[in-house]
């Protein structure tokens, strides 16, 4: 049988699978290339172009793909020599990590001669560049295995570098398609709506809508139908004509044959009757396609009749509902169907389909998103080639030889295709994260920078999901957790605030699907149901047949539909069919669906087989070797989460009820919440608040600092492994990158500088090198070239004097090639890269572009480096460090969301020791835990008490029954107190403390949020020109926000004076003149007593006043719109 401990050989099998926590990312990035890209090719090769002319020499030019390869990854240098690009050159040299795709062309030509036309023999264009494609590293294509020195042995790859910056690719979630969604349209005209969005299985193409729609009234509402290309709606009973259904009869039997219900048949039916009464006078299908015909869009304005009918079969054939193919009978099935659907929910008989159930979504990740917008590019590609070879067929400069040969030679076809066109898109996309040609339905925030602060935020930034809403919307239901998301998607990991429960990251077992062809389960079950297509509408199969839906194709009817399911079960399990497949039987719906599309999420759980289960031997195997041979695991998706039962634990499977097993709980969770020892103790907001703080801590984040060049990094100094470990924080390598210490805390109040969330600290742990940390900022330029004047800029060290506007700077550090050398010690007015820029001035050559280091920072020269980007123009990165020594106001936190600042620093004779002389090294207040019930932490300090004294390392697994009473008896045995109290005496006056103090080691971290790079304050300095009033933010060196909330302070304190002095006299004092007449502002100049008011003719009696800039400003505004302010004295 198998046993708990073969649990952990199960989950270590499971997670030493090659990048299994980037797997969705390469997986799918090499369907990409593999799949996705050769489908893209194949919609629109051969392409054929037609003369127009039909006297012209050449009639026809067919341009075919007879193969294609991709070269790896190279980079050329100054003195043209190409070599093999690794992910570190890319990094350091600014390039973009990309692989050339080269395909060989054949060009088939028919000519006319002698007025026919001859078929002449083809010609072949070779190795023609058809575009560059960034890939992630780590993907197939990738050479980082070749390069191990130079990279980190951790790094999971997954990601992207353009221009020399890494991004990442967040995962999107989608609206499944081919299936039919039907949503309630409230506030509208029309009460219910049913929605398809459909592609054909195995071409990658944006998906085709179709949209049936039923008026909110209650007498007599309209059904109407929105098709592909149509203007406006009409009647659904028109597409049905146009379908072949040529009688209301028929029409009527397509939606009410789901049902054997007499009486709702009969209210289906009445439903109909006024949509029908709308197309009476249409009988034949031509005079449908007549009347849809106008209703259509994009067709040319010279189409005549039989012209615009032959477009509208076309668009009705191919465009909708493409999933089901070319079979029109099948697509009259399935609109009956959506109306049926539909006219359900109109009747209150059925729900309408819910949004953010799982089961309606699917995940775009890399491959399908690259799809996406390649598929874009190479539409606009191939109407350009379209377009010029039809130039070249009917006038090209071959017509002055009658040289055929030279319309498409080795020569001219760079012109025709542009390699860089591709890789111009791609590279736009993922450096702006704008994804999309189509300003108007381009997603945002797609591609964005990879988090390198710690290893984990890297981890955990390559499983985020995004789900597309506007995150500033105040919909609180897509934010919500769903009861489908359990398993697959981590309930802690979500941000705060807006983003709440928009942004997600992945479950830690779970995976997403590739696309798999269901051509040999379709055959595999052919045997086993009747094809829709033989189907007799009037003559009903069975009343217990069960309609078969594989990806949305709506295929026939099962007859036995208990045995169906469990032989593609059985099939699954013994991989007679792709083991990702998913079957569900929707009872109240009649339908069985098969899925195996893309993008569905996917998690392993142990079968119910008692047999297999007792005669299995997992040791020493693979995943994949369980997966085939043992036959004990298998892959469940949301749809079928509905119809298994399972176990939360081994102990419990023996019930009868079970059909499948949770490998471990703890694999809900994601991969931040799994580094949290006992979360299941804690309040559950706290994880969430750990999930965001893990990311920010410093620590370790790759064993490669020395060769990246990062914009910022930290590094701590001296990081620990906890002494209270997850099991799944040894998959995460989480103990080989760490990011905290094992610190000695007290909970005790002790002087109450650490109310509100303050820790107190010991100055001699700070002393010892306790988050200690190097803060490392990397400074990049690059020698520019005038298009203009085909001068560049100059890296050298400049000479002030010769400079046109020079920095106020120090510029004696600099080398004569304009780098600071290596341990200069720098501060803010000191010049790290000399820039200048040629310039034509009389009296100076150039003008200063140099770069200083940033206001308030200092430091030391780490490293510099300096080559050519792939544009041949040079350019330099200066890194700086900065050492971080820990002080008031930095930020520090526990792994239970219990955050805090520095308070208070104390000397180690202030703090409290033990009898034994150990002094706690930070003193957090008792008060931060009841209300917030982090009783978790309570269990680390104890478990991590007893793991000192012994030797050993504690198990923190969540979900493991942890029995505290057991940890207090071992640390009874080591001699301490069971509940982990201790006696403490006062630094300060050596007394005994009058309570027992809690007190043992817990593993803390420091947070990037430190107090010497926010903490700004100003006299004086620069004003913002158009209000006058002080620039704000620190780095302008800007003035500090006083508020409404600031100012409603002072006012109820009574400070009129001060708040005059700080919102007028030190901000925008500004004076101005007011007519004592009119009392309107007028111009008036004091030095020389001229006053003037036109309105009065007043040239003497005037007061001076004084208000905001901004005020004067306002009033300005107000007499542009013919709106005339009065200053009437109070």
């Amino acid at each position: 049988m198998l046993k708990q401990e073969d649990i952990q050989t199960l989950i270590s099998a499971y997670f030493t699978q090659k990048d299994v926590f980037v797997k969705h990312h390469l997986e799918s990035y090499n369907e990409f290339l593999n799949v996705i890209v050769p489908s893209i090719l194949n919609q629109y090769f051969p392409m054929t172009v037609k003369a127009t002319d039909a006297n012209n020499l050449v009639q026809e030019l067919q341009l075919r793909i007879v193969s294609s390869v991709y070269e790896h990854p190279h980079y050329t240098e100054k003195n043209g020599c190409r070599k093999i690009m690794s992910p570190t050159v890319a990094r350091t040299n600014n390039h973009t990590y990309s692989i050339s795709l080269y395909v060989n062309f054949e060009v088939h030509m028919k000519v006319k001669q002698d007025d026919t036309i001859v078929d002449l023999p083809f010609t072949q264009i070779k190795d023609v560049l058809f575009g560059k494609f960034p890939i992630p590293v780590k993907s197939e294509y990738c050479v980082s295995k070749n390069d191990p020195i130079n990279e980190c042995r951790y790094d999971q790859g997954g990601y992207f570098i353009v221009n020399g910056n890494e991004k990442i690719l967040v995962t999107q979630e989608k609206v499944i398609p081919n299936i039919v969604q039907v949503h309630d349209l409230k506030g509208s005209r029309y009460g219910y709506q049913a929605e398809i969005r459909s592609s054909e299985e195995n071409i990658f193409a944006p998906p085709k809508t179709l949209v049936c729609k039923i008026e909110s009234k209650a007498t007599s509402p309209m059904i109407v139908v929105m098709i592909p290309h149509s203007k406006k709606e009409f009647p659904v009973s028109l597409l049905f004509k146009a379908l072949g259904c040529l009688t209301d009869k028929d029409i009527i039997e397509y939606v009410i044959c789901h049902s054997r219900n007499e009486t709702l048949r009969h209210r289906l039916a009445q439903l109909l009757l006024p949509t029908l009464l709308q197309t009476t006078d249409i009988h034949t299908e031509y005079l449908a396609l007549e009347n849809i015909s106008s209703y259509l869009q994009n067709y040319s304005q010279s189409f005549n009749v039989d012209m615009k009918i032959r477009y509208c079969k076309t668009i009705i054939q191919r465009e909708c509902l493409p999933h089901l193919g070319d079979d029109i009978k099948k697509k009259a099935h399935f609109l009956g169907w959506m109306v049926y659907k539909m006219l359900l929910c109109k009747l209150g008989i059925s729900k309408p389909t819910d949004r953010d159930n799982y089961q309606n979504k699917r995940m775009e990740t890399t491959g399908s998103l690259m799809g996406t917008l390649t598929s874009q590019c190479v539409n606009r590609m191939c109407k350009d080639i379209r377009n010029y070879l039809s130039k070249e067929i009917n006038s090209g400069s071959w017509t002055l030889q009658n040289n055929h040969t030279e319309i498409l030679t080795s020569t001219n076809i760079n012109k025709v295709i542009k390699g860089s066109y591709i890789e111009s898109v791609l590279k736009g996309a993922l450096a702006t994260g704008n994804w999309g040609m189509k300003t108007n339905t381009n997603k945002q925030g797609v591609s964005q920078v990879l988090n390198r602060l710690t290893f984990m935020s890297t981890l955990s930034h390559t499983r985020r999901i995004s789900m597309p809403v506007d995150s500033t919307g105040k919909l609180v239901d897509p934010r919500k957790l769903h009861n489908t998301q359990f398993g697959y998607i981590c309930p802690s990991e979500t941000p705060e605030g807006q983003p709440i429960g928009v942004v997600k990251n992945f479950a830690c077992s779970c995976e997403v699907t590739l696309h798999s062809n269901s051509t040999l389960l379709r055959n595999m079950i052919r045997d086993m149901i009747h094809v829709l297509s033989e189907c007799e509408l009037y003559n009903p199969i069975h009343p217990a047949s069960v309609k078969v839906v594989v990806n949305g194709d709506w295929i026939g009817y099962a007859i036995d539909p208990y045995n169906l399911v469990n032989q593609i079960r059985k099939w699954r399990r013994t991989i007679q069919i792709n083991p990702h497949t998913s079957v569900t039987w929707d009872i109240s719906e009649g339908a069985i669906y098969i899925f195996t599309d893309r993008g569905r999420c996917i998690r392993p759980l142990i079968i119910k087989d008692i047999d297999k289960l007792t005669n299995t031997n997992i040791d020493e195997k693979t995943w994949s070797e369980i997966l085939m041979e043992e036959q004990i695991i298998e892959y469940i998706d949301s749809h079928e989460s509905d119809s298994v039962f399972i176990s939360p634990s081994l102990n419990r499977i023996q019930d009868k009820s079970y059909t499948h097993c949770e490998i471990h709980p703890s694999l809900m969770l994601g991969v931040m919440a799994n580094c949290i020892p006992f979360s299941n103790h804690n309040q559950s907001p706290r994880n969430t608040y750990q999930s965001a703080m893990g990311k920010q801590a410093i620590g370790i984040h790759c064993t490669n600092m020395s060769n990246r060049y990062d914009s910022f990094s930290h590094m701590l100094h001296y990081p620990q492994r906890p002494l209270v470990n997850t099991r799944m924080m040894n998959h995460f390598k989480f103990n080989e990158l760490p990011n905290g210490i094992n610190v000695i805390v007290a909970i005790a109040t002790y002087g109450g500088y650490n109310q509100e969330d303050s820790v107190l600290v010991n100055q001699a742990a700070i002393d010892r090198g306790l988050f200690s940390s190097t803060m490392f900022r990397c400074y990049k330029d690059e020698a520019k070239k005038n298009q203009l004047t085909g001068e560049e800029d100059i890296f050298c060290k400049p000479d002030p004097d010769t400079l046109l506007f020079p920095k106020p700077c120090d510029y004696s550090k600099l080398s004569s090639s304009g780098i600071v050398p290596k341990n200069t010690k720098v501060t803010s007015k000191d010049i790290i890269i000399g820039k200048v820029t040629p310039v034509k001035n009389k009296e100076y050559k150039y003008r200063d572009g140099s770069i200083s280091v940033k206001t308030n920072e200092s430091g030391y020269i780490d490293d510099n480096y300096d080559s050519t980007t792939s544009d041949g123009y040079k350019f330099c990165k200066v890194r700086v460090r900065r050492v971080k020594i820990p002080e008031i106001g930095d930020k520090v936190s526990s792994r239970h969301g219990q955050k805090g600042t520095i308070g208070m620093i104390y000397p180690q004779c202030d703090m409290p020791t033990t009898a034994d002389g150990i002094v706690p090294d930070i003193i957090m207040n008792p008060h931060a835990v009841p209300s917030r019930m982090t009783i978790a932490q309570l269990i680390e300090c104890i478990l991590g008490k007893s793991c000192a004294k012994l030797g050993c390392m504690g198990d923190g697994t969540p979900f493991e029954n942890t029995d505290v009473r057991e940890i207090g008896k071992v640390l009874e045995s080591c001699g301490h107190e069971g509940y982990g109290n201790q006696v403490l005496y006062s630094g300060i006056t050596g007394e005994q403390l009058k309570t027992q103090i809690f007190m043992g080691p817990t593993y803390y971290q420091r947070l990037k949020h430190m107090s010497g790079d926010k903490v700004h304050s100003r006299a004086s300095g620069p004003v913002v020109s158009m209000t006058r009033q002080p620039a704000e933010g620190r780095s302008s060196h800007g003035g500090l926000r006083f508020g409404e909330m600031e100012r409603d302070c002072m006012i109820s304190h009574g400070a009129s004076f001060f708040l005059k002095e700080r919102m007028l006299d030190v901000s925008d004092k500004y004076t101005i003149y007011t007519c004592n007449e009119c009392n309107m502002i007028v111009p008036g100049n004091p030095k020389k007593t001229l006053y003037e008011c036109k309105r009065c003719k007043n040239y003497g009696d005037f007061s001076k006043s004084y208000i905001p800039y901004s005020c004067k400003l306002l009033l300005q505004e107000l007499n542009t719109m013919s709106i005339g302010p009065r200053l009437v004295k109070g």
